[in-house]
This record gives structure tokens, C-alpha cells and sequence, in this order.
């Protein structure tokens, strides 16, 4: 892996063939090094989270500490969709409010692109902010779908993987992702692994940290490579740190003293960065940072 800091260090994407030697490295410290030194290249110390309040149903009595709220869920129809926007916008207030897939709103369009845009415009009308995410692996053409949404006055911020469980596969999203960002220019994020894991081959801890590198030395054009932390719990998203990811998705907005009534989810995951030797910095759905 040596050969291949120089790149790392100067921010310079690697190749189809050294991807693949990095997924296939059983030294799992050399991995972590070249990856950690491409993320210091592109954000040194510096570490981002967004703390996220997840709506599932219905509008939200509390916003306590979110950031961002996200709406999740297919929706019967652009008009549900919107009608759902507007009220938990009227609550959110100056907290932007995110929602849905791209995947799931091209459904609702009845796969047609110019249906697609007049839904954007219908959401954004509402107050919706950007779409949720983009899942990679479910969509065929991606920058038509990114532009689309754009001409309707909505943003596609982040992209996502919902299921991909081989290496080879991952590494194949990967390239698309960066092939996306060469069109668009707009990604501001992609979250590498699987939202999704598949009961019968499971991903292993092994293959998770192999993926978030490779993430981080091929898409050099994506700003961020980004974890769940709610999905992917406290002690993967900080050792994904050491692998390359420079931004926390999905911290709680809500405290429900499960970590106890002295350590709130902003200081706990503040605690867990700055353990991972990098300095915390909160962000807000916009990735722009925040006090």
C-alpha cells in the first residue's frame, strides 16, 4: 500500500486495479493509514456531524437539538407528500426539512423524468428543502434523475448504497458515484455502506472498513464519505474515522437519557470523535457548520 500514499496525500482518485488491491488487503492497518491520509487531504482534523430528527409519521411536538429534519417513507402521492412537508415545516421552523428517495419519488412519477421535476416543484412549494437521498443501486440514470430534481427547485445532497452486499459490487456503486459527481457536481456526501444487510451474507466489520476507504481514495470528487451512526452504532462509525469517513450522519436530535441524565447525544458523539483523534464540528442539512 505504500506505493500508493503519494496519491492519497495529493487527493488523486485511485485507479479500477488499486481499488480492488485495497478491498483485497488483509493488512488492515496499511489500509487505514492511506485512507486516513486521504481524509486529512481533503478536511484535516476535522470531522462533521449532523444531528437529524427522523419523522416516520405525523409532525414532530419537539425539535430538541435537530439540525435537520427528515422524512421518511414512500408516500401515496406528491400531493400526501406535500401536504406532509407543509406541516412539519410550519413546526421545523428554521430548521431545514428534508424527505423521501429519489428512487421512491421517479416511482411516483411513473418513471417519467419531466413528472418527476413537476413533483420536485410541487415539494419544494411545501418547503422541502432537498430530497433525502439517492440510492445508487436503484437507479439506471442518475444525473438525469439529480437534474431533474433540480429543475424543480429541489437538491440532492446525498448519495446512498441500500444494498450491496459483495466487495466487487460496492466497488462498482463507488465508481458511479464518482461518475455521477463528474456530471453534476453537486453531491455533497455519499454514505458507502449498505443501509440494507442481507440476512443470508451478511457484511462483516472487515469488509465495512475496506468499503469506507475505498470510498474515500475513488471518490475524490465527493466532498464528504459519510456513516450512519444510528444505523451503524457508536464503535464502527468511530473506527470508520481511521478509514477515511469525515462526516456522522443520523446523530439523535432527540436525548432520551439513554446515555444517562449527564452525557446528552451532542456530547457523546463529540466525545467519540475527539477519542478517534479528530476535532468535531457540527453541521446542518446544508453541510454548512454550526455553533
Amino acid at each position: 500500500m505504500n506505493d500508493l500514499e503519494p496519491k492519497a496525500a495529493a487527493r488523486e482518485a485511485l485507479t479500477h486495479a488499486e481499488a480492488q488491491r485495497v478491498l483485497g488487503c488483509p493488512d488492515l492497518v496499511s489500509v487505514g493509514v492511506l485512507a486516513e491520509m486521504a481524509r486529512k487531504a481533503h478536511h484535516g482534523e476535522r470531522v462533521t456531524y449532523g444531528q437529524v430528527l427522523t419523522v416516520t409519521e405525523g409532525v414532530p411536538t419537539a425539535l430538541e437539538a435537530a439540525r435537520e429534519v427528515r422524512l421518511e417513507g414512500r408516500p401515496a402521492s406528491f400531493e400526501a407528500a406535500a401536504a406532509w412537508t407543509r406541516a412539519v415545516v410550519a413546526v421545523a421552523g428554521d430548521v431545514p426539512v428534508t424527505g423521501f428517495s429519489v428512487a421512491d419519488l421517479l416511482d411516483l412519477a411513473g418513471g417519467d423524468h419531466l413528472a418527476l421535476a413537476e413533483g420536485a416543484a410541487v415539494l419544494k412549494a411545501a418547503g422541502l428543502t432537498a430530497v433525502a437521498s439517492l440510492p445508487i443501486d436503484r437507479v439506471d440514470d442518475p444525473a438525469e434523475l439529480v437534474r431533474a430534481i433540480e429543475h424543480g427547485g429541489l437538491h440532492v445532497w446525498r448519495v446512498v448504497i441500500e444494498q450491496a452486499p459483495a466487495l466487487e459490487t460496492r466497488l462498482a456503486l463507488i465508481e458511479r458515484v464518482t461518475a455521477l459527481q463528474q456530471e453534476v457536481g453537486t453531491v455533497k456526501t455519499f454514505a458507502p455502506l449498505p443501509i440494507i444487510d442481507q440476512v443470508d451474507t451478511p457484511s462483516t466489520g472487515y469488509d465495512d472498513v475496506r468499503t469506507i476507504a475505498v470510498a474515500r481514495l475513488v471518490c475524490v470528487n465527493v466532498p464528504s464519505i459519510q456513516v450512519d451512526w444510528a444505523l451503524y452504532g457508536p464503535k464502527l462509525a468511530q473506527v470508520a474515522i481511521a478509514y477515511g469517513a469525515d462526516d456522522l450522519d443520523n446523530v439523535p436530535a432527540v436525548d432520551t437519557l439513554v446515555l444517562g441524565t449527564r452525557r446528552s447525544p451532542r456530547q457523546d458523539i463529540e466525545r467519540q470523535i475527539t477519542a478517534a483523534f479528530a476535532t468535531p464540528a457540527a453541521r446542518d442539512a446544508r453541510f454548512e457548520l454550526v455553533r
